[in-house]
């Protein structure tokens, strides 16, 4: 398969869109997670800010490149008014209108996150989770879930909401890591562990439910292209869970004991390599909705 611009730069919008994703709704959770605690929260709002103005350019990126793509006229195609007439009343043009909506909101709330008014920041806490759930219920109005039925929309929705929390609070976490009190650090990272084991039967459940449901026999899984991709996929994934068990099991338990400073630089070296896994996953799930096979994620 020989890819153009077009595809290229849809291609590379989506692993945005799915970064943007993972950071407003991971940086949703940290900011519950690290209250009191007002230098890491003023940092954690600005990521999740940043994460809704690249979603929303990557959110249009997507899909004029779409539009250029279906036009077939060049860098010009992108603004072909019968292509935009056609394209927008469908679900793309829906899906790419609530994404835009739900970033924006997120942008909203986060700066008033930053305002010194708790009534203010309370009602920024609501529209965040309004923003988060808004834009995870798009990725169930497109692509081949929406031919599975309910349930794997659902299963979309959980995946989409429960991995966003995951693989968007490594950055805070590792941010976390810079602070001197290491009783917080251990105390937020105590119960992001017990999250995180709602998180992994969350994230297994739904996985293996989609797995389930887009492949005839599991020997798809090593016979086809986006088997093989999808494998890759299972296997960062399993990568950090091992890296999460060793963190909760080892590297958090020595937060407190003498030396503390090595056991907070081990973690925070150990949760970049989780981020960095993270970002292959989101690439290889661009790939597998773009470029190999079912549209199953948005």
């Amino acid at each position: 398969m020989i890819l153009t611009v077009f595809d290229i730069s849809v291609l590379i919008s989506k692993w945005v869109i799915y970064l943007s994703v993972a950071a407003v709704i991971g940086g949703t959770l940290m900011q519950y997670l690290i209250k009191g605690q007002p230098n890491l929260g003023i940092s954690v709002t600005k990521y999740t800010g940043l994460g809704a103005v690249l979603g929303l350019i990557a959110v249009s990126i997507n899909y004029f490149a779409q539009i250029g793509a279906f036009a077939e006229n060049g860098l010009m195609g992108m603004f072909d008014a019968q292509m935009h007439a056609f394209l927008w009343p469908t679900q793309v043009g829906q899906t790419v209108l609530w994404r835009l909506i739900g970033f924006g909101l997120m942008l909203v709330a986060s700066g008033l996150l930053l305002h010194k008014n708790r009534y203010l920041k309370t009602f920024s806490a609501v529209l965040a989770i309004i923003s988060s759930l808004l834009i995870a219920v798009t990725f169930t109005l497109i692509g081949h879930s929406t031919e599975l039925g309910l349930l794997a929309q659902g299963l979309i929705l959980i995946h989409v909401l429960i991995i966003g929390s995951w693989i968007g609070a490594f950055y805070p976490l590792w941010k976390l890591c810079s602070t001197d009190d290491n009783i917080v650090i251990k105390n937020v990272m105590d119960t992001f562990g017990r999250l995180g084991i709602v998180i992994v039967i969350l994230v297994l459940l739904s996985g293996m439910g989609m797995v389930w449901m887009l492949f005839d026999s599991p020997t798809e899984l090593f016979s086809s292209d986006y088997g093989i991709a999808v494998t890759i996929k299972l296997c960062l994934v399993a990568i950090i869970l091992l890296i999460a068990a060793w963190h909760k099991l080892v590297l958090v338990p020595k937060l407190t004991i003498a030396p503390p400073s090595f056991a907070k630089q081990k973690l925070q070296k150990s949760i970049g390599l989780e981020a960095l896994i993270a970002v292959l996953i989101l690439a290889t799930t661009a790939v597998l909705s773009s470029v190999l096979g079912p549209m199953s994620l948005g």
